[in-house]
């Protein structure tokens, strides 16, 4: 399987940009970050590294891991590239604060599904 179509490897994508996020804005707070440009644009691109990383995991692998707004995570890349003049700033601190820390035990957890089958051990 070519690397750019491996689920682990895009799932290992997605956890380690929500990680590298969550660090870079941690302690902001909600006014710094809607001020900030700089933190406004960095969350729009990992958002954008997470929406194009799930378009590539197999709908069968996230229909067996519910929970997440899989069709929203895959739509937003589309929002943040070609609508990007309209993307409230609101909804990307609420991506980053709401939705992200739940997503990301999700994605440990199919991480973990798809190293046990594969016998690959984490990292």
């Amino acid at each position: 399987m070519a690397a750019s179509r491996n689920p682990l490897l895009r799932l290992e994508h997605v956890r380690d940009e929500i990680r590298a996020l969550t660090t870079a804005t941690a302690g902001v707070s909600r006014e710094s970050f809607l001020e900030s440009y700089v933190l406004r644009r960095t969350t729009e691109h990992a958002v954008l590294i997470i929406s194009e990383a799930v378009k590539s995991v197999p709908i069968e692998l996230t229909d067996r891991h519910p929970g997440p707004p899989w069709a929203d995570i895959r739509g937003i890349g589309n929002i943040l590239r070609h609508d990007y003049y309209a993307v409230d700033p609101l909804v990307l601190w609420n991506i980053l604060t709401v939705h992200l820390p739940i997503l990301a035990p999700v994605i440990d957890r199919m991480i973990a599904d798809i190293q046990n089958l594969t016998g690959r051990d984490q990292g």
